[in-house]
């Protein structure tokens, strides 16, 4: 990939212009060597010591975020990847505080979509493209015992068949359905 200093323009070997979110994902997830031109067009080899973060790294990432992606809500375990909070390309460091771990659908939707990451007092702040937080999902309390007893009292039945389908392959009659959308009478073209 080469990234114009100048218009900011990225390229792959030659290649059309990719979007900018493309060029971060490919920068994230591949080993990367900066070259520089000057204005001369002289090319000066210039880099961090290393992009990817080692097996050492990760371990720690790995007890320090639990062994899961740190997007809120998500509770993947598989498919992790080390990320970079300031993205290598805008200088970011391959550093354990510049790292969390996300699964691998999440690491693409931040790049894509411009989430952000920042890091808080004891946890991680994921924000929206717009700036908003991403608030933790709430964790539901309660036993299925009251659950059921509600239930009960509504008279409603909870039982091994609940969520069984009450449907046997039958012919669906769509007639009922189709006659509540749809007006009885087909008005006339204008």
């Amino acid at each position: 990939m080469h990234l114009d200093v100048n218009s900011g323009a990225a390229r792959i070997a030659g290649g059309p212009e990719i979007a900018a979110s493309t060029a971060e994902r490919l920068a994230c997830d591949a080993r990367v060597q900066l070259v520089l031109d000057d204005r001369e067009g002289n090319r000066m080899y210039l880099g961090r010591s290393r992009r990817l973060a080692t097996p050492a790294q990760v371990a720690a990432l790995v007890a320090r975020d639990g062994e899961r992606c740190q997007f809120p809500g998500c509770t993947h375990t598989r498919y992790l990847q080390a990320h970079h909070v300031r993205h290598w390309l805008h200088g970011g460091t391959t550093d354990i505080d510049n790292l969390i771990l996300i699964c691998s659908f999440h690491h693409v939707t931040i790049h894509d979509h411009d989430y952000l990451i920042r890091r808080r007092p004891g946890r991680w702040e994921f924000l929206r493209p717009d700036g908003t937080p991403i608030p933790e999902p709430v964790v539901l309390s309660g036993n299925a015992e009251g659950l059921i007893e509600m239930h009960t009292w509504d008279r409603l039945r909870i039982d091994r068949t609940t969520l069984s389908p009450q449907w046997y392959g039958e012919r669906l009659d769509v007639d009922p359905i189709l006659g509540a959308l749809l007006p009885k009478r087909i008005p006339a073209a204008a």
